[in-house]
């Protein structure tokens, strides 16, 4: 047989050799992602029906506020009514009051007139003091009752301004309560949004190979609209790549795609791609990571750069 000849046969064989393990790995690879896009399309429909369920709450407390501020607005209305007509009758007693004062001075001045004439006078004095007993005690309830309508009317007054500020408690429950719906309806917008692109993400992952170089076939970087600084909370380990998990999320203004430096001090350690983004927590794959410089742990810092 020629050398050539030869030659080509090893070749080849060790190159059958070499490719075994590959297809291995990329099925396995494939494997993983795909559970991953299992989890991730199970955790938005749960995070839908969540957001369905809050809504339903949000509205059956919005619809029970608006029957409370009714009942509200009917018994302040009520009250209203009541001070009214509490004020008109104290106004008819300060009349009669008046009146009774007027006769008082009116029989002063007749007894003041006929006071020369004994009998007269003894027959206006007895008459006179009947009348002024009888004045004096109209006058004494009259008072009494006055008395009594001004206290009805302060605390006709006081329950108005406590219905009135339980009026203002309840709107701003119902405000309250819609905000919470409208923030509630954005979370779960988000959680889908993050999911159509985490999936897009995925889909190139199998090709690409997790924990690849930044930038590696078909990875998509975007670059950070802020300048950021987090703390690496968790660390999951697999066979084909390594996932850290951060104390940032979409509140704070991260998005997947950014590309975020991985330093222990003043040292790099290697760079975390971020996949996956919730309101205050991120998930990235870890790349460049370097055994020299010190495996990704939990307390190490995470840099974002503004454009970068």
């Amino acid at each position: 047989m020629h050398i050539l000849t030869k030659i080509f046969v090893v070749l080849t064989s060790l190159l059958s050799v070499a490719l075994v393990p590959l297809v291995m790995l990329n099925t396995a690879s494939d494997d993983t992602f795909k559970r991953r896009w299992s989890d991730e399309q199970a955790r938005a429909v749960s995070a839908i029906a969540a957001k369905d369920i809050a809504q339903r709450l949000q509205e059956t407390e919005v619809r029970s506020f608006q029957d409370l501020a009714k009942d509200l607005e009917i018994k302040l209305a009520k009250a209203q009514l009541e001070r009214d007509a509490a004020i008109a009758d104290a106004a008819l007693v300060n009349g009669l009051v008046a009146s009774n004062k007027a006769q008082l001075d009116r029989l002063a001045s007749n007894l003041q007139v006929f006071a020369e004439s004994d009998k007269i006078k003894s027959e206006l004095v007895a008459n006179v003091s009947k009348e002024l007993v009888t004045l004096r005690t109209g006058l004494t309830k009259a008072e009494r009752d006055n008395v009594q309508l001004d206290d009805q009317v302060a605390n006709l007054t006081s329950e108005s301004e406590v219905i009135k500020a339980q009026l203002r408690q309840t709107q701003e429950q119902l405000k309250q309560a819609t905000d919470d719906r409208d923030k509630t309806a954005a979370e779960a917008k988000n959680a889908a949004d993050q999911l159509k692109k985490y999936g897009t993400y995925a889909g190139a992952l199998p090709q690409a190979r997790p924990g690849a170089t930044s930038g590696a076939n078909g990875d998509t970087k975007i670059p950070a609209d802020r300048s950021l600084s987090a703390t690496i909370i968790n660390v999951r380990r697999g066979a084909d790549s390594t996932l850290a998990e951060i104390n940032a999320g979409s509140r704070d203004g991260v998005q997947p795609g950014w590309v975020m430096s991985i330093a222990d001090g003043g040292k790099y350690v290697g760079n975390l791609r971020i996949t996956t983004v919730d309101v205050n927590r991120s998930v990235g794959v870890v790349e460049l990571e370097q055994a020299a410089k010190g495996e990704v742990r939990t307390g190490l810092r995470v840099i974002a750069r503004k454009g970068e």
